[in-house]
């Protein structure tokens, strides 16, 4: 074969070769197509080892650019991308709660303390987090509900110490409360208990840095911190309040559908230099409403020359196959500029069951409950209907000490959740508020006595990723 054709056959089988072979494509039968034509005299042997060496060539080249593309990953955990080393990532998720509520029980109260009935979407999320440089997590999370805008979390994580420790700073949840720690997308109920009138108002969410020590069945963090980015103070020349908390948390028992959980907190939180007193950006107000939408306050007072506050708080949780359970007790000591120091109490006792046999998720190094997982998420085509789970809840709170007349209130409540799948599921509860007493004064019928208990029918859907 003479050198023109000799070229031709080899730029069309190298063009072949390249082009009709994928970067997965065997390499050992390229090597045995290209000795074939050597051994036959259509190519010669150096136009063969040059095609093999644009072959290896080519295909290192296609590989390495495939291991320097990012991946992804579209599922139940939301949109995420992930950097081809690991090291960086960036994940898309969010939430919508959409609530139908109904009261009963109030139509003797005067017409300006009426609650409010109806529909509402409480929360709708959306939410970034992430990874970079591999020893830093990252959270942005606002909420656009109710027409409004405000953020939730917006914080940074480090977590490449040697030891198990990650150091937080941002605007995040103090260091309180398993129910506070809890994401309202996974409680049992659509309203977290009356133990949040004593922690929520100071101990939410707020600006600081957090230490957190974590191993398999245990955690221990602590933070100090400012005020929530939503303080006013900021904009009136005013100095913030500041606070601190800390939670430790051991679970003796730890398998997959056993726990037994214990935990303690302790929280102090001092008030600002605005005209109120404002702590963490709020009123000095302890108070319950009977929903989030309503403005009906089942036990309320504001303390204006309020100080500071302290608060304890026991946890006591466990798990055994279907059935969870979950207590707090809290007292908070307030102490007043002009007035004698009170305290208020509250505390609650929850239980849940899961009616097809699901066991609730439990992280220990975190010390809180998840969601139910189903086994068999709703499909119709399959005829498979999800998780199914049966909630109930008592709780009790006391603003009564001395000349503070606050309110006192029992409750209690029972829910239905199903869990269609991972990401979506809905809740029907019911709620009975009793033995109101007190300076609630929202609760006088018109004839100066209190009403007898408040009824609330709740429905929500929720999907979250």
């Amino acid at each position: 074969m003479n050198a023109r054709l000799r070229s031709l056959v080899a730029a069309t089988l190298s063009t072949g070769f390249l082009l009709g072979f994928s970067v997965n494509a065997s390499a050992d039968s390229t090597e045995d197509i290209v000795h074939a034509l050597v051994a036959k005299g259509i190519l010669t042997e150096e136009e063969g080892n040059l095609l093999m060496r644009g072959r290896a060539g080519e295909r290192e080249a296609a590989e390495k650019k495939a291991k320097s593309n990012p991946t992804l990953e579209v599922g139940k955990k939301g949109l995420v991308v992930k950097g081809a080393d690991g090291d960086f990532s960036i994940k898309l998720g969010g939430r919508m709660h959409a609530d139908y509520t109904n009261h009963s029980g109030a139509s003797d109260l005067p017409d300006t303390n009426q609650p409010i009935n109806g529909t509402q979407i409480r929360r709708g999320r959306i939410a970034l987090s992430g990874t970079v440089y591999k020893d830093f997590d990252y959270m942005i999370e606002a909420d656009f509900a109710n027409d409004a805008t405000s953020v939730k979390d917006l914080f940074l994580v480090y977590h490449g110490f040697k030891a198990p420790l990650e150091l937080t700073a941002g605007h995040q949840k103090h260091a309180m409360s398993m129910e506070i720690q809890e994401s309202s997308n996974d409680i049992m109920f659509t309203e977290r208990s009356l133990v949040s009138a004593l922690t929520v108002p100071f101990f939410d969410r707020a600006i600081g840095v957090n230490l957190k020590g974590f191993g398999e069945n245990w955690n221990v963090q602590s933070g100090i911190y400012g005020d929530s980015m939503g303080n006013s103070a900021n904009n009136a020349n005013n100095n913030e309040g500041k606070g601190y908390a800390i939670r430790g948390t051991w679970a003796p028992i730890l398998e997959k559908d056993k726990v037994l959980h214990i935990g303690a907190n302790y929280g102090v939180r001092k008030a600002g230099d605005l005209a109120a007193n404002a702590a963490n950006g709020n009123p000095p107000r302890f108070r319950y409403r009977s929903t989030g939408m309503s403005e009906l306050e089942l036990v309320d007072v504001t303390l204006n020359d309020f100080e500071e506050v302290k608060t304890g708080i026991l946890e006591v949780a466990g798990m055994y196959g279907p059935l969870s359970f979950q207590s707090e007790f809290a007292k908070s000591d307030v102490s007043r500029n002009t007035n004698s120091d009170v305290d208020f109490t509250a505390w609650y006792a929850q239980v849940g069951y899961s009616l097809t046999g699901e066991s609730r998720t439990y992280k220990g190094s975190d010390g809180e409950f998840k969601r139910l997982s189903p086994e068999k998420p709703f499909s119709l085509e399959k005829g498979t209907w999800g998780a199914w789970e049966i909630a109930g809840r008592y709780d009790s709170i006391d603003l009564e000490d001395g000349i503070v007349a606050g309110g006192e209130a029992k409750r209690m409540s029972v829910s239905l959740n199903w869990y269609l799948n991972d990401d979506v599921r809905v809740l029907a509860g019911y709620s009975k508020t009793f033995d109101l007493d007190g300076g609630a004064g929202a609760l006088r019928n018109a004839d100066g006595s209190y009403a007898d208990d408040i009824d609330v029918y709740t429905v929500r859907a929720q999907w979250a990723f």
